[in-house]
């Protein structure tokens, strides 16, 4: 799913200053799939940083645990 193709009804509007500074710097986008919260930055879930969960808080989480995986991978470091 492309980023510009996320249905604008399922999109949630989030206080981005209530999370860490990756969040608040990136600004991911944040939307519903069916009951399932998606967090996605980039413009698909193949490319991009995306996380899943049960809760806003958990794809929150699950997205910030793909970012530093993927700063891992590219650096050999965490952020």
């Amino acid at each position: 799913m492309e980023t510009n193709s996320i249905d604008p009804n399922t999109k949630i509007e989030i206080d981005y200053s209530r999370y860490d500074q990756a969040v608040q710097k990136l600004r991911p986008t944040v939307y519903l799939d069916g009951t399932t919260f998606c967090c996605l930055s980039g413009p698909d879930r193949e490319t991009g940083v995306f996380g899943t969960g049960d809760t806003l808080e958990g794809a929150i989480q699950d997205w910030r645990s793909a970012l530093e995986e993927r700063f891992k991978r590219i650096n050999g470091e965490n952020i």
